[in-house]
């Protein structure tokens, strides 16, 4: 490799220019600095050892600092939120079939806990960097009202593994075929894991079973081009949790120190020596031995020998910037998550409302770019293969079944702490048509159609309850009711016409 980065010569107008980068020249400074640099393929960078020791250290930094815990805890939690709920477009499918199809997958989705298992791959794939999963049939989740018997088995990233790490065949990388075109056609997944004392007593721990891609998810973020596996997202900041763990033991020793009974005793006046006749033998300081240690018992006074004296040690460490210190590196972990310090530490202490909202702003885009990665990587796989199965027993036409596999999920939104003034501005948007009902519950998880349906039930069912009992009590029908909106009147009751024309158009919606 050359000594110098050669220079860049252009003419412009006329005039020739000299270009280049400074960080590619070789000077003892950037040699320093980029000395760990190189030019790996990913699928080199990514190799299965190296994965191995990034996970492992991930695995132990997850487990034993609370922060890191924490962060993982907050970010799967806000990414899938306490529920979700799956909807269609409304053009070409009933309402009834929609509202069929809705039903039937949220209970299956809860025999089957998919949601926590949702959650479970969110922190898989954050703390290893990848996340598997594998369909299987399973018998004994089915029901009068649930037939299905998919189920969904999250799987430990590494049981996914080639027999040897350096793997020859071309279209094979890292546990991983490929068909020409790089599409995963199947998945090399080990009987035990590596880990497992199963795998660790058995001759045979490094067998596998090939199982096709379509029976297979593997959720990972793509960092390079033609990268196949994952890498954890805490990749960056392993060696912070350490660093905060020293610095805080040696604050709290420095400050147990100083709060005992500890010093230095020492003296300017050289104690004189006498013998066995009290004749003196001069000054005997060699007799004075150093580093000797004496112990005081807590709480007591000290008594010492006549020109003697006790400086105790001092603090001189800045345990004042304790807090700062500990909080900026907090700050630099949570960035990799886009997660702001006030959310990865649990408080709010040091921020005003304003504040504390605008940095939410970065770290709310971050869930919602995660979220739509989740959507066509898991569940919109996860709800196709159910589909599949839930056609075999309620067959459908091709163009429902296409109109079914566009799905909309709704994750719940995070929510605010000034729910007043979101309440007011959605009810001004909703006024003024710059949003829709769908939108708003949608922001809840819920589908709106559904909500709106019990409101009205809701309503009719009141009205017709206040109507009757106006009626028992010898009070007018059109007596205002208490539990419509303040200074609005209560609807006329409806004539026999009326009644029997809603009876007989709801007997048509029915046939």
């Amino acid at each position: 490799m050359a000594k110098h980065l050669k220079h860049h010569r252009a003419t412009f107008d006329g005039a020739t220019v000299c270009a280049r980068f400074d960080n590619a020249r070789h000077t003892p400074e950037t040699a320093a600095l980029f000395r760990e640099a190189d030019s790996l393929a990913m699928t080199a960078a990514l190799s299965p050892s190296v994965r191995r020791i990034v996970r492992d250290r991930a695995r132990y930094i997850v487990y034993n600092c609370p922060y890191a815990w924490g962060m993982l805890d907050t970010y799967s939690t806000d990414v899938v939120g306490p529920w979700l709920s799956v909807s269609f477009p409304r053009s070409k499918i009933s309402e009834e079939l929609r509202d069929e199809i809705t039903n039937a997958f949220d209970e299956w989705a809860l025999k089957v806990d998919l949601w926590e298992k949702l959650k479970t791959l969110v922190r898989a794939k954050t703390t290893d960097g990848e996340a598997f999963a594998l369909f299987f049939t399973d018998p004994t989740i089915v029901d009068d009202v649930n037939a299905v018997t998919l189920n969904l088995a999250p799987l430990e990233c590494d049981r996914v593994e080639s027999w040897t790490e350096q793997v020859t065949r071309e279209n094979e990388t890292d546990g991983i075929r490929f068909d020409p075109y790089r599409h995963p056609t199947e998945y090399r997944v080990l009987k035990y894991h590596p880990g497992d004392y199963r795998a660790i007593k058995n001759i045979k721990s490094r067998a596998g079973e090939w199982i096709k891609a379509a029976n297979v998810i593997h959720y990972f973020e793509v960092l390079r081009p033609e990268q196949v596996r994952g890498v954890s997202d805490f990749v960056s900041m392993l060696d912070i949790p350490a660093e905060q763990k020293a610095y805080r033991a040696a604050v709290t020793t420095t400050a147990t120190n100083a709060a005992s009974v500890s010093g230095v005793l020492s003296t300017d006046q050289v104690p004189e020596c006498y013998g066995d006749d009290d004749e003196s033998l001069g000054k005997c300081a060699a007799d004075v031995k150093p580093n000797t240690v004496f112990m005081a018992k807590r709480g007591a006074f000290v008594s010492l020998p006549e020109g003697w004296k006790l400086t105790q040690l001092q603090a001189q460490q800045p345990t004042s910037l304790y807090n700062d210190f500990v909080r900026s590196l907090i700050a630099e972990m949570a960035r990799c998550l886009s997660m702001p310090v006030n959310i990865a530490m649990c408080d709010s202490s040091q921020h005003n409302f304003a504040s504390a909202r605008l940095d939410h702003t970065t770290y709310g885009k971050k869930i919602q770019t995660v979220r739509s990665t989740l959507v066509t990587k898991v569940l919109d796989r996860i709800f196709a293969k159910w589909l599949e199965e839930y056609n075999i027993l309620k067959p459908q036409k091709p163009a429902t079944l296409a109109a079914l596999r566009r799905t909309e999920w709704l994750f719940a939104e995070r929510g605010n702490t000034d729910a007043m003034k979101d309440a007011s501005a959605d009810n001004t948007r909703l006024g003024n048509g710059t949003t829709n009902y769908q939108t708003l519950y949608g922001k809840d998880g819920k589908d709106w159609k559904r909500e709106t349906d019990q409101a009205v039930d809701e309503k009719v069912h009141i009205l017709t309850r206040w109507r009757e009992k106006c009626r028992e009590n010898g009070l007018p029908e059109d007596t205002p009711c208490p539990f419509f909106a303040k200074g609005g009147a209560t609807p006329a009751a409806p004539t026999e016409d009326q009644v029997e024309h809603a009876a007989q158009q709801k007997q048509n919606n029915k046939a």
